[in-house]
């Protein structure tokens, strides 16, 4: 920075006023500017200087030091709260705020400057020669004084640069300024000229320093394609409902076109990413009055301390929710408690279809999830998303398990995963299933038929279990009578799991997720190899166990190795040909027999 020691007190001031407020990166971490420059008191010598001997007084070093003072944005970067040796300059968060020379602050640059440091720089150095070559690109017809007819070309001067880098800009469909200093749209301080970026489809923004909403629409304009726009780890202005959002600074006015409309720019982006910026609901309902973003379909808003998730926007009857052609909502990590976020997320937006929540606190308290199941309004809203929640007992699920969708994710929470869990993620798996019978994919898996039915009969079996712990803590919260009633209508009366040893290890499958299958070679050249026995998960895929079954018998090669479940009412089995389904898929249970075969027999049968 420069010296403010003799500057004018007018100077001075316009220069702190210049800074203050501002984004800027220190040592790699991202702060805004809180102070300064200024002078304060500079710190004593740590060493020695090279060459002084002991007892040698050391020169004099400088009185003053010229520094800023930053807040950082993450918690342990900073020393302090804004003070200075007891004097405060400055308030921010303890362990937040610090001091930094002058020379360490990186503040930011334009736009055009971001993409040449990234993408153009050094490319087609000879460029820069022919670019200051006039070209003839047209002729102009005039008549003299003297009666003749003449023409005079028409030259550009650098059309061969302008090409160049306007191709090299058409070409770019995904662009990633993530960590940059990028923080303003202008100047245009790199190349002259009219650009764009006319096939951009994604653009990631992230950690960068960008500021104001109004450089992040002027950036939009100049990708008048664009869909996915990430903006995380953005520390943007909060904007008022109502208020006018402005030419970004350092736009120029251009008199002559600033009212020539040729074609009005709107706004094709669909996906916002907006996770860890801090941002609010009252600026993303300013975003959506200002119709910043008209086609906004999916909207990322993890890490952003909002603990309800979506606000009552009906308690107040002037106030409208934003983006009503909302079709998918992440809320992950905001802390949220209460499952009436379900009810106020499908009224606020009418048109959602996924509701993402992992990593909050629901479960902690089962408020407002009865009646959030009970709520008949319709709804589009079919795939929820739980994982890494608070649910630790089976009388959560009971309770989860009323609330309709077609897909469901509750992975890694306690109940399965943690200190001292009570089920296996298999057992868990297969009782949402029986209590759902909507739920088509569950945990990023299909639900099969097959599955469904093994699913639906296994709880039958402990539905009829009056001692049975898990049960009595489902019909805390859901009506397992019902549920059995239903289920009895599609599969008959099944029998109690405890009646007989060989039903009770059935169930001991289950709920280890494994099951014992024979393997049992038919190929020519393993005939002669005993029968292998194997306990196995049912989600593994056929191609795991093609390899597994190379390691057993060796003799066959994977790509020769063919597989069949041996069924009794089709005398040739069932082929596993699908590598990428899993054994249920295919109804693997427990003693099922699997052949394995080898390929190059039925070469040489197809010959003789």
């Amino acid at each position: 920075g420069d010296d403010l020691a003799g500057a004018a007190p007018a100077q001075e001031e316009q220069q702190r006023n210049s800074l203050l407020g501002r984004r800027c990166r220190v040592a790699g971490n991202l702060g805004t500017i809180r102070w300064g420059p200024g002078h304060v008191a500079a710190p004593p010598p740590k060493q020695r200087p090279p060459g002084a001997e002991a007892g040698e007084d050391a020169p004099p070093g400088p009185l003053t030091v010229e520094v800023v003072g930053v807040e950082y944005d993450d918690l342990g970067v900073g020393k302090h709260d804004g003070t200075h040796q007891g004097e405060r300059l400055f308030t921010c968060p303890q362990g937040f705020g610090s001091f930094v020379k002058a020379e360490k602050v990186e503040l930011g640059i334009s736009m055009q400057r971001a993409l040449a440091t990234k993408y153009f720089d050094g490319l087609l150095p000879q460029a820069a020669s022919k670019s200051r070559v006039s070209e003839a690109v047209d002729a102009f017809g005039y008549t003299d004084s003297k009666g003749r007819e003449k023409a005079m070309a028409v030259e550009f001067v650098g059309r061969y640069g302008v090409e160049q880098r306007q191709q090299r800009l058409e070409g770019f469909v995904e662009i990633a300024l993530a960590e940059t200093n990028l923080e303003t749209r202008y100047p245009e301080d790199v190349w002259d000229g009219d650009w764009c970026l006319p096939n951009l489809k994604s653009l990631w923004l992230d950690k960068t320093l960008l500021h104001e909403w109004a450089d992040v629409r002027a950036i939009c304009e100049k990708c008048p394609c664009l869909e996915w726009l990430s903006l995380a780890k953005l520390r943007l202005q909060p904007l008022i409902v109502g208020s006018y959002l402005p030419e970004p600074r350092g736009a120029p006015v251009n008199v002559v076109c600033s009212g020539l409309v040729i074609k009005p720019y709107y706004c094709r982006v669909k996906t916002l990413v907006l996770n860890g910026t801090g941002i609010t609901w009252d600026s993303l309902r300013a975003l959506d009055v200002a119709g910043v973003f008209p086609q906004l379909e999916n909207l990322h808003l993890a890490h952003n301390e909002l603990t309800e998730g979506v606000p009552d926007f009906g308690s107040e009857p002037s106030v409208d929710p934003p983006f009503s052609n909302l079709r998918s909502l992440v809320l992950d990590a905001n802390g949220i408690k209460d499952w009436r976020v379900l009810q106020r997320a499908c009224t606020s937006f009418p048109k959602l279809e996924q509701l993402h929540l992992n990593m909050n606190l629901l479960g902690e308290s089962l408020d407002g999830l009865a009646e959030a199941a009970a709520d008949q309004t319709p709804r589009r809203l079919v795939a929820l998303f739980l994982n890494e929640n608070r649910l630790s007992s089976w009388r959560d699920i009971g309770a989860l398990s009323s609330y309709s969708v077609l897909e469901l994710k509750a992975q890694r929470i306690p109940l399965t995963d943690g200190d001292s869990p009570l089920a296996s993620p298999m057992l868990l798996r297969q009782i949402f299933i029986a209590l759902m019978p909507t739920v088509m994919r569950l945990n990023a898996s299909e639900v099969t038929g097959k599955e469904r039915i093994a699913a639906e009969r296994y709880f039958l079996g402990l539905a009829s279990q009056e001692a049975n712990k898990m049960i009595a803590a489902l019909r805390e919260t859901c009506n397992v009578d019902c549920h059995a009633t239903r289920l009895r209508g599609i599969h008959g009366e099944v029998v109690g799991g405890d009646a007989t040893e060989e039903a009770q290890a059935h169930r001991s499958s289950l709920v280890h997720s494994l099951v014992q299958v024979s393997l049992r070679p038919v190929g020519g050249a393993i005939l002669d190899q005993p029968t292998a026995s194997k306990r196995l998960p049912h989600t593994m895929t056929v191609g795991e166990l093609k390899r597994l079954c190379q390691t057993i018998f060796k003799q066959v090669p994977f790509d020769r190795i063919r597989l069949q479940l041996a069924d009794s009412a089709l005398p040739f089995g069932i082929p596993l040909d699908d590598e990428a389904r899993e054994l249920g898929f295919y109804g693997v249970g427990d003693g099922a027999e699997i052949r394995v075969d080898d390929a190059q027999d039925f070469a040489k049968a197809g010959k003789k």
